[in-house]
């Protein structure tokens, strides 16, 4: 807002300029300058108070509501008339009264193109426009509409002279520079010594370029105020017709965007045509002179031609002021269109683009949704095949397992068959002869407790023989015919003993647990046994003097064959799976490779084991070694145990 300096006594500046411009609703209701003797402002205020106390007994009277309203619009309460007119219109929506009020109220808060609404919708209401005529003249000043303000003013003084509208029409006739009109307006009051009158006269003269006339009335009117107004004096003439009204009426100088966006709330403005009207001023009659006729024109002195040139300045300037504001309100509307235009393709380019981030938030959702479902779908997959993972190495280590106590199993097995054929074997070899009966007797002994042995642990095994490569055992020597005196002592039949098979080569421990159940029963025989061949009746003598028996011996030697031991020697493993598939143990073995780093870089091995085979790690050079890496494998989580191969056994290279 464009205000003069307020430092001072300049700090008054916008009251001076409002009461000494006569602002319209409020002028007649200030007790400043001369208002005190122009009119006090009690009537209004006890007119309130009694509208009040009809209120007090019956709030929703709608007359009562309306009127204190308008008397607090003329009180410089226009807040508190808004309230009663709010108040009214719930009593009675829509009545024309109401609106007209309302506007009025709107009037004195400086906005004028809302209250010019108002005054639209109160008259299609059915509202007489004398009832609000004075002050929507105010409204047509302020938007800029003088010679429509002034048709407001004329039709409110022709239902009553009052003397604050007759100031408002000089105002409105000096904004268009018709100062002559003004000052005959103003007369009666001027005379009457009317403080508020005068004022209007300097703002008039200070319009039309007069500022020092403006200046002395200033001095005259105003002591000690005159050169602060000064300043404001000498820029009216340079404003538009609107800027001026708001100047006189206000003391607003400049404009603002609030006045910018009240003005577009006004509706559509026709200007009305510039009237020479006549007014009627109250006891200031003129004599009408009788017309003097002459032959020829008077000639005019030097102060009426200038006054006349005046004059037509003014007027020239009046029609050129109004055809810039025509031209400006011109360019203000396509203005606002253009901002109307520019704003809806605004609000069409934001609605779509906040619809293009709607579908844009949605396809997001929509491929959260579908990831997420895609990911616990593969999680769900996975979890499957870790479950299958794991069900399968459990189930190879159980067969692993198994595998480790058939070994265990057969190594015992055959450690007691080995025992077992070593003493059938050398039973036979015993010689009985005459002097010694009882000979025959503790062979035959030896031979039951052999096959009684034997059948015990045959009976407990579960593995078939032919998987344990066990060659079968020689039946029991039948017991020598009876020996008389004259007879010579027959000797037994030699046995052919069969070369055994490579027998599984058991760890000392397991070997020695596998056997320790057996050896009180094969113990007396074996003891029996070595006795035997220590004596000098042994086997290796009786052959030596008897020729069948070497000839027996010599037939129980084999054939000499290759050794497979040398090709395929015993050495120490570490099972860590096992398969029917032997083509599907690579693939086992790298999955057990990525679960333990120990097995990586290390070659895969295998070899038959019933209907399944062997998964191996190794060779490893001792039996120590391959324990120490069943350790390693456990403490990363896979289990595994060590196994010795037996001599000549195939152990086959799996591919990479």
């Amino acid at each position: 807002m464009n205000r003069f300096p307020t430092t001072g006594r300049g700090a008054l500046l916008p009251t001076l300029l409002a009461a000494s411009c006569l602002a319209l609703a409020q002028a007649s209701l200030q007790p400043a300058w001369g208002q005190a003797i122009v009119q006090q402002p009690t009537p209004n205020a006890d007119r309130l108070s009694e509208q009040m106390r009809i209120l007090a007994t019956s709030p929703t009277d709608l007359n009562a509501l309306i009127e204190a309203g308008r008397l607090s619009t003329r009180l410089g309460d226009p807040e508190a008339s808004v309230q009663f007119f709010a108040r009214a219109e719930k009593v009675a929506p829509g009545d024309p009264r109401v609106l007209a009020g309302r506007a009025s109220a709107l009037l004195s808060m400086e906005r004028p193109g809302e209250a010019m609404r108002l005054f639209a919708a109160a008259e299609r209401a059915g509202l007489a426009a004398r009832y609000f005529a004075a002050d929507r003249g105010l409204a047509f000043d302020l938007l800029g509409y003088p010679t429509n303000a002034q048709r407001d003013y004329r039709l409110a003084l022709s239902a009553e002279q009052d003397d604050e509208i007759v100031r408002r029409l000089a105002l409105s006739l000096g904004i268009t520079g018709d100062v002559r009109a003004a000052n005959q307006l103003l007369d009666p009051l001027l005379r009457q010594s009317d403080r508020a009158a005068w004022r209007v006269h300097a703002c008039v003269l200070a319009m039309q370029g007069d500022a020092a006339g403006a200046d002395r009335i200033a001095a005259t009117m105003l002591p000690g105020f005159g050169t602060q107004l000064a300043p404001f004096f000498r820029r009216l003439p340079s404003l538009s017709p609107a800027d001026r009204a708001f100047a006189v009426h206000f003391g607003r100088l400049g404009t603002t965007p609030a006045r910018i966006a009240d003005a577009r709330l006004a509706p559509p403005i026709v200007p009305a045509p510039r009237a020479e009207a006549p007014v009627a001023v109250a006891a200031a009659a003129t004599p009408v002179q009788p017309v003097q006729t002459a032959t020829r024109p008077r000639k005019l002195s030097g102060r009426e031609r200038r006054a006349a040139a005046a004059a037509a300045r003014r007027e020239t300037e009046a029609r050129q002021r109004e055809a810039e504001l025509a031209a400006a309100r011109k360019a203000e509307a396509d203005r606002v269109a253009e901002a109307a235009r520019v704003a809806e393709a605004a609000r069409a380019a934001e609605a779509a683009r906040l619809a293009q981030v709607a579908r844009a938030a949605e396809a997001a959702r929509t491929a959260a949704a579908a990831e997420a479902a895609r990911r616990a779908e593969a999680e769900r997959v996975a979890q499957a095949q870790r479950a299958a993972e794991a069900a399968r190495l459990a189930e190879a280590q159980r067969l692993a397992e198994a595998a480790r106590l058939a070994d265990a199993q057969r190594a015992a097995a055959a450690a007691a068959a080995r025992e077992a054929r070593d003493a059938a074997a050398a039973a036979p070899v015993q010689l009985a002869s005459a002097p010694q009966p009882p000979a025959p007797a503790r062979s035959d002994a030896a031979a039951a407790a052999t096959d009684t042995t034997l059948a015990t642990i045959i009976r407990n095994l579960t593995i078939p023989a032919t998987e344990l490569g066990v060659a079968p055992l020689p039946s029991a020597a039948p017991a020598p015919a009876p020996v008389t005196p004259a007879a010579t002592v027959p000797v037994a039949p030699p046995v052919r003993v069969e070369p055994a098979r490579p027998e599984p080569k058991p760890t000392p421990a397991k070997a020695a647990a596998a056997r320790e159940p057996e050896k009180p029963a094969a113990k007396e025989p074996t003891a029996k046994v070595k006795e035997a061949a220590a004596k000098p009746g042994s086997a290796k003598t009786a052959a030596k003097d008897d020729p069948k028996a070497a000839t027996a011996k010599a037939k129980t030697k084999a054939p000499a064959k290759p050794d497979p031991a040398k090709r395929d020697p015993a050495r120490a493993w570490v099972q860590v799976a096992g398969g029917a598939n032997k083509a599907d143990l690579p693939k086992a073995y790298r999955a057990l490779g990525a679960k333990a780093a120990a097995l990586k870089g290390r070659q895969a091995w295998t070899t038959p084991l019933r209907a399944t085979n062997r998964l191996l790690v190794g060779p490893f050079k001792t039996d120590d070694e391959a324990q120490a890496f069943v350790n390693t494998l456990a403490k990363q989580g896979l289990s595994a145990f060590a196994w010795t191969s037996e001599p000549g056994q195939k152990i086959e290279q799996l591919p990479k």
